[in-house]
């Protein structure tokens, strides 16, 4: 039996690493693209951030004081400012923010100055209105940067001066010299940030892997003609099962550790450009851990290798045995892309779901939350699962209705 297995496993690792064209578009290919594709998003993002930065605001402004206006030029504030003289000006600077052709208006009242300086006590406080459209990159920007920072500066020149001293009437302030505010693990917010999408991507590609070759040593074979010769062997017709889902299980199990190390190269880089990020992601796993990660990789490789064994035995041809697939490829990519989702710790009965435990144990073991119960029934339930249909895929073997569709 084992030499039998032996030499099917032999058999179908050989004609894998010999083609070429095979391996370059189940070990290399997905990972130029995956490179590619995000290296476009990181150019892209870095683009689109300068281009916010280097954009001069368009700014309608309304009973603008003169107060403010020499405020703008003490502070060396470029913007392209635009007065509102009448109703039909209103209008107008209200429909180039709908259709971001301008970016802020600001409604001074009448007579501010006047009114800032002869406040009195009972007074009703003078009201700065602005007006933005958050649906355009440009229009937040100039909110963030004049609405909420440059007017919050002016206020406080003029408090001064009112005043003297704001500081007589400030009463507390909130970590304007707290440096250290933030008490977190670094090592942990890392792994929660890559926990977002690597379970996702671990998943998907597997299954992925997988399916692109599963399909083609069994169905393939059954198309090409060469499965009835290979029953007719005097090999165990069990063996031919395991030895084709170990061959099926390493192909799957070392084209994911490829697209892993490619998104853990990758990943930090992208989300430091479109999240703004001071500090590069640092993902540190213990020994335990990288143990841990690896034996679930192994069992989510078996598992995802019986389950595209055993439809693909159901077909006739390559692209049956596809069609056949892609919905429990849905199962799995709903499952991955729900781990994005996930808050907190969820229910401990997550756990006892096929396919989405896996995924979220893998975010568990990244962001450093996974206990040893979990993790063993997650590992245990895959090995399971992913055994039974073993079994099933060598009784389907020696069915002749089966074998002959």
């Amino acid at each position: 039996m084992l030499n039998g297995i032996r030499q099917i496993f032999g058999k179908e690792m050989s004609r894998i690493l010999r083609d070429k064209k095979m391996v370059f578009s189940v070990f290399l290919l997905p990972v130029i693209i995956m490179v590619v594709l995000l290296t476009i998003i990181n150019s892209l993002a870095g683009q689109m951030q300068s281009d916010i930065e280097e954009h001069t605001p368009i700014v309608w402004m309304q009973n603008e004081p003169d107060s403010f206006e020499a405020f703008l030029e003490s502070a060396g504030m470029e913007y392209d400012v635009r007065t509102v003289a009448s109703d039909s000006d209103r209008t107008k600077a209200e429909d180039q923010i709908l259709n971001g052709e301008a970016d802020l208006l600001i409604e001074f009242p009448a007579d501010f100055d006047e009114l800032v300086t002869g406040f009195q006590e009972g007074d009703q406080v003078p009201q700065v209105k602005t007006y933005y459209n958050p649906s355009e990159n440009y229009s937040s920007q100039a909110y963030q940067e004049i609405s909420v920072g440059m007017l919050e500066s002016y206020r406080q020149t003029l408090l001064a001066g009112r005043v003297g001293n704001p500081d007589a009437i400030t009463v507390f302030t909130v970590n304007s010299d707290n440096d250290e505010m933030v008490i977190q693990d670094d090592e942990k917010a890392s792994g929660q940030a890559l926990g977002m999408m690597l379970p996702y991507f671990i998943t998907i590609l597997l299954f992925a892997g997988a399916m692109g070759i599963g399909t083609d040593m069994i169905a393939g074979e059954k198309e090409r003609g060469t499965m009835a010769s290979l029953l007719v062997a005097p090999v165990k017709r069990s063996a031919i099962v395991l030895g084709k889902v170990f061959a099926l299980m390493v192909v799957s199990g070392i084209s994911s550790i490829i697209y892993v190390a490619g998104m853990v190269v990758c990943t930090p880089f992208m989300m430091d450009s479109m999240t703004g990020m001071d500090e590069a992601l640092n993902l540190s796993l213990k020994a335990d851990q990288i143990v841990m990660l690896g034996l679930l990789l192994v069992a989510l490789s078996f598992l995802y290798s019986a389950v595209v064994a055993l439809i693909s035995v159901f077909a006739k041809t390559t692209k049956e045995a596809s069609s056949y697939i892609m919905p429990v490829y849905m199962v799995v990519l709903v499952a991955g892309l729900l781990t994005m989702f996930r808050m907190g710790d969820g229910s401990p009965w997550d756990y006892y779901i096929p396919f989405y435990n896996s995924a979220i144990a893998l975010q568990a073991i990244l962001s450093h939350d996974l206990t040893i119960s979990q993790y063993l029934v997650t590992l245990v339930e895959t090995l399971a699962l992913g055994g039974i249909l073993t079994v099933l895929i060598a009784r389907a073997f020696n069915n002749e209705k089966v074998m002959a569709l």
